[in-house]
């Protein structure tokens, strides 16, 4: 129980608050639809990775871990394979790889450091992107993946945000929140295609983008902390 109240010693009202109606909401959403304990492991997983996150608790990288594994199994069902490739291939090992280097770069009060990127490194990011996305299209086009493009762009800007997410650059939020709006678009069209279990996903994603949004805040405010200054 000691530990508990510690975990939460850092937490304002609103950000416990939040924490309970992203639970509540998914809880809810998985009930009403009807859906499998699968369905609710999934979805909470994936939500409580980016609370966590974005409040820049060390403990979200496990769950991100085992969101990675239950997401990539529903993602090969409706054939959306960059989705699958991305999170087995890369997002588990990042985050296993995570878990070192934040724990490697946190203070002893427990609050990681966290930092923000230059002018000169967001071009950069920016044009390898945009390559990335035109190039892997192609390759999951030959596939016969569904929605390539889509698929495409959600997967390529996941895996730069999560190399951002590794090195703690704030930036990668905001990277996050089109993943999350463009995941959001993709997971309607596999609803309206009749997979009515797409509908906890699409909450989730909702959520997470509202999530995203709140992590670059925080994670900006830490990072110009000078308490917390790293290299």
């Amino acid at each position: 129980m000691e530990k508990i109240k510690n975990y939460f010693s850092d937490w304002s009202i609103y950000e416990e608050l939040w924490l309970a109606l992203v639970c509540t909401i998914m809880i809810s959403v998985w009930y009403l639809n009807g859906d499998t304990p699968f369905m609710l492991i999934l979805s909470l997983t994936g939500s409580l990775n980016l609370v966590l996150g974005a409040k820049g608790k060390v403990t979200g990288l496990y769950f991100a871990v085992i969101n990675s594994l239950l997401y990539s199994y529903q993602c090969m069902g409706v054939k959306l394979y960059g989705e699958v490739m991305y999170n087995l291939i890369y997002s588990i090992p990042v985050s296993i790889i995570a878990i070192y280097l934040w724990k490697k770069n946190t203070k002893s009060n427990g609050q990681v450091c966290f930092r923000t990127m230059t002018p000169k490194l967001m071009v950069m990011i920016f044009i390898g992107t945009v390559a990335g996305i035109f190039g892997y299209s192609g390759i999951l086009k030959v596939m016969g993946g569904n929605l390539p493009f889509m698929d495409s762009l959600t997967t390529v800007v996941s895996v730069i945000a999560s190399i951002l997410y590794l090195m703690r650059f704030s930036e990668q939020w905001l990277m996050w929140v089109v993943v999350n709006a463009l995941s959001i678009a993709m997971w309607i069209m596999v609803y309206m295609s009749g997979d009515k279990t797409a509908l906890i996903i699409i909450v989730m994603k909702i959520t997470n983008l509202l999530n995203s949004s709140y992590g670059y805040y925080n994670w900006k405010k830490i990072a110009l902390n000078k308490k917390y200054a790293t290299t």
